[in-house]
């Protein structure tokens, strides 16, 4: 039967300012998890990612070729997340972009049963805080950002937007969760086309 999961997913350091509670059901998989996080967290999804569970690392990206970890990855868009045995209270961590590294915490929070007829509900957020990441920078070199704008209540640092074509003021402090789910049914699909389909 098929199950609701709920993860609350927070940027390491600003655990308080940006966070989302994501519902996403058992059938999905570890990187339908990672694509949820990335289109609500607004990143713009063109660098690799990696979801790191009880020592085993799911990755975007499986070349054994090119591969030279002590842990071999395994492939998390292959792997269901009903079948990595999920206690409440676990935590993930994912690593996006390896060179200028945001790094999320993912706690797991427990499941409810599925409705049928709600199968293009999922991924939903459910709550939140903050407006979400800045693609190439660090987790700690945005929390200097966060920290400036909280001393000088305001913000003078310009990102990218999601379509990666135009930019704008980034205040975390802008977060509207109605606008953030229409960004995730937008961008979902995309980043999931990407990642698996495109070059």
């Amino acid at each position: 039967m098929t199950k609701v999961l709920t993860f609350k997913v927070e940027i390491d350091g600003l655990e308080t300012k940006i966070w989302r509670k994501i519902e996403i059901t058992d059938k999905r998989t570890i990187a339908d998890l990672a694509y949820s996080i990335l289109a609500s967290f607004e990143s713009l999804a063109y660098h690799l990612y990696s979801i790191n569970y009880k020592n085993k690392v799911y990755d975007c990206w499986v070349c054994i070729e090119d591969d030279h970890s002590e842990i071999p990855p395994i492939n998390a868009v292959v792997t269901k997340l009903s079948s990595i045995g999920l206690k409440e209270n676990d935590t993930m961590i994912m690593e996006y972009d390896t060179g200028s590294t945001t790094t999320f915490k993912i706690t797991y929070l427990g499941s409810s049963e599925f409705e049928k007829g709600n199968g293009m509900h999922y991924p939903y957020i459910i709550d939140g805080k903050g407006s979400g990441m800045i693609d190439d920078i660090t987790s700690d070199e945005l929390k200097k950002v966060v920290d400036n704008i909280d001393k000088t209540g305001k913000s003078d640092y310009y990102a990218l937007e999601m379509d990666g074509r135009h930019s704008k003021i980034y205040d975390y402090r802008n977060f509207d969760l109605s606008k953030n789910n229409l960004r995730v049914r937008r961008y979902f699909y995309k980043i999931k086309y990407g990642y698996e389909y495109g070059e």
